[in-house]
């Protein structure tokens, strides 16, 4: 089974534990790092992850899309802290509202096929 490898950036303490708890029972799912006060871009080179989970204080301090459009293969979720609303991005300009995040919407975003690996 492949697993996908998940960072936490600059996340509410609250929410964090919401989001380790949805990923911790998914067999293929990893989180390998966590990471408070770290430039996106930096925790990205360091850890090599697959999918990263932004917390809106990090997203706003960095372009996010132009991270995720630089790596191919690399997917974010950007989360408010109150955890009402969320946004996906994949490549470069493709971007998703999520709306309010709970463990579906969650696991469903990690899970979901990339545009770039669909088959036509």
């Amino acid at each position: 089974m492949e697993r996908t490898r998940i960072v936490l950036i600059d996340m509410a303490p609250l929410l964090r534990d919401i989001v380790r708890e949805a990923i911790r029972r998914e067999p293929d799912l990893d989180i390998v790092a966590e990471h408070d006060e770290i430039d996106v871009r930096s925790a990205v080179e360091l850890d090599d992850p697959d999918f990263i989970i932004v917390g809106e204080d990090a997203a706003a301090q960095q372009d996010v899309r132009n991270i995720v459009g630089a790596r191919r293969g690399l997917r974010a979720l950007e989360v408010q802290s109150d955890g009402r609303d969320s946004v996906l991005y994949e490549l470069r300009p493709h971007r998703i509202s999520l709306g309010e995040v709970s463990s579906d919407t969650l696991v469903r975003a990690i899970r979901a096929v990339p545009t770039w690996d669909t088959k036509t």
